[in-house]
């Protein structure tokens, strides 16, 4: 097969020919070889040649014959033969490049210096001009870095400066936090012995407060108690249930005879009506019975005048009153008189029927109504002014504690963001802090993306509506130069996709900005950033001195 065509025998001949033959004083060696390989491709003594994988020996004119002999494809460096090879173009006056040995003899031009395809091809030499625009372009970028490493200069300055200035504050806020620790538990104790004080001295008052609630309770009850007596002995004096006690009612009660000759006169019964003829329920209770009460004390033993000790009691009369029915309870002899629990007979409850139907058409009052009285009738307790200064005083230490404890956590949280700041890599030289806190925005057509260093990425539709994030700080993510890129991850969740993330390429130039925006994969977000924090001329100079370029 190898001999079927002879054509192409004396193709692969040329092929194994020395680049020498083409550009005077070259090391020999195969076409598609790099300099750098060249002693690789030198035959022995005996004209064999070994693979490079050393899978196998072979004649050195079987080297560029387009049939791939070793297993590495390392035979066929000139031709398509061996589809894992590589193919270098010295591209003499331009840079060197290779290229996958499928692309040569395809037809296509694609080294400047046309070496990738055979002269009928007619591939000219763009080597020189290419080159000349790539020299323009070096410069450029030289030129761009150059100045940009002056204001990354400045900002490497300033990124110092400022963690200077955190290691600082932290020193000051961890002496400034003991300080305050110190003065929280003076502050406590303070407060606890306010406290104590306070709470004895409530405990007294609320004591007394119980005493004198009790003391109002029962004097609330005496005016009831004294009515409901009142109208039990009103019921038991009208005989004749005619609604009026009378003088004539009252003479049969012999414990109304003051001057006790036996008989009680109408001016005795006329004194106890209050000098009248007769009284009804209201006028009995309030004006009568005031009067009969003491005496029907006195009595029936109940109440007696202060006497001297050596005096002996005297035996109580027998009462001459004439018996009568006895009335269960005070209950009952309001039934008999038409009388509520609160002392109205029946007329009084027409009337108050009445003036119901006239209140039932004014309008309720609210809940709330109801709720802000109830409130505005629990309002603080006048407290002695002994209680009252414990209370102030108590109040004034738990401020003083509150205002302190809240100092600390402010200091807490100010050394914390601190530490966050500290633990973030800002670079080889600090060049990249000063960007921390700052954000830029980009607009398309349809959206306004926003990137914030060391924070987050988002972005936001231009017609309104909410702000979408792409993702929050995650770490340095390039290749070669760690910090020629960004990652932001954890972004908001896409609707049936995964959480949104944005990388960010870094590129060199004078000022901050988002040149673009992309989203090529579904949730991935792209953004194009450049800072003169990237124009690290020493990596650039590294860069330019590590590219091999066959002149």
């Amino acid at each position: 097969m190898r001999l079927a065509n002879k054509q192409f025998v004396l193709l692969a001949i040329c092929a194994v020919a020395t680049v020498s033959s083409v550009y005077g004083g070259e090391v020999p060696r195969p076409r598609g070889v790099s300099l750098a390989k060249a002693a690789l491709y030198q035959p022995r003594s005996d004209g064999k040649w070994t693979c490079l994988d050393g899978s196998k020996t072979i004649p050195f004119t079987q080297v560029n014959d387009d049939y791939c002999d070793c297993l590495d494809g390392s035979d066929e460096p000139g031709t398509s033969a061996c589809p894992q090879a590589k193919f270098h173009c010295i591209n003499k006056g331009h840079q060197s490049l290779d290229i996958p040995s499928s692309q040569v003899q395809d037809g296509i031009c694609d080294c400047c210096d046309g070496s990738d395809e055979l002269p009928v091809v007619g591939c000219g030499n763009t080597c020189n001009e290419l080159g000349a625009a790539a020299a323009i372009e070096r410069r450029n970028a030289a030129e761009l870095h150059k100045r940009g490493a002056e204001k990354r200069q400045e900002m490497i300055t300033r990124g110092k400066q400022l963690k200077a200035d955190r290691a600082a504050r932290r020193s000051e806020l961890g002496a400034r936090i003991k300080e305050q620790e110190g003065l929280k538990a003076e502050k406590e104790q303070l407060k606890r012995n306010a406290e104590a004080l306070e709470n004895e001295a409530m405990e007294a008052f609320k004591e007394q407060q119980r005493e004198l609630d009790a003391e109002t309770a029962q004097a609330e009850q005496e005016p009831q108690q004294m009515r409901q007596e009142a109208t039990l002995s009103f019921v038991r004096y009208d005989a004749n249930k005619d609604g009026f006690v009378e003088i004539t009612e009252l003479m049969v009660d012999m414990n109304l005879d003051s001057d006790r000759n036996g008989v009680v006169t109408v001016e005795e019964a006329k004194y106890f009506l209050d000098e009248r003829e007769r009284v009804d329920l209201d006028a009995f209770v309030t004006l009568a019975w005031p009067r009969i009460k003491p005496q029907k004390m006195l009595a029936e033993g109940l109440f007696q005048p202060p006497v001297e000790e050596t005096e002996q009691p005297k035996p109580q009369v027998p009462s001459t009153e004439a018996p009568q029915a006895p009335v269960a309870n005070a209950e009952q002899a309001d039934m008999e008189l038409g009388i509520d629990e609160h002392g109205h007979d029946g007329e009084e409850d027409n009337e108050d029927e009445e003036d119901q139907y006239e209140e039932d058409d004014e309008p309720d009052v609210g809940v709330g109504e109801a709720t802000a009285d109830s409130e505005t009738s629990t309002a603080a307790p006048n407290y002695d002014p002994e209680t009252q200064r414990l209370i102030e005083q108590a109040n004034e230490a738990r401020n003083a504690f509150d205002e302190v404890d809240r100092h600390i956590r402010e200091i807490e949280h100010e050394i914390k963001e601190l530490d966050e700041q500290e633990g973030k890599d800002y670079g080889r030289n600090e060049e990249w802090a000063v960007l921390d806190g700052e954000c830029y925005t980009f607009e398309d057509r349809e959206y306004v993306y926003t990137l914030c260093p060391f924070d987050r990425a988002s972005q936001k539709p231009r017609n309104g509506g909410a702000e979408t994030t792409l993702g929050r700080w995650d770490q340095w993510l390039g290749e070669g130069d760690k910090y020629s890129k960004q990652k932001y991850s954890n972004g908001a969740a896409c609707w049936n996709g995964p959480q949104r993330s944005a990388l960010i390429n870094i590129k060199c130039a004078l000022e901050p900005r988002i040149t673009g925006v992309s989203e090529p994969n579904r949730c991935e977000y792209y953004f194009e950033f450049e800072t003169p924090a990237a124009c690290d001329s020493e990596a650039f100079q590294a860069a330019e001195q590590n590219k091999h370029d066959e002149l």
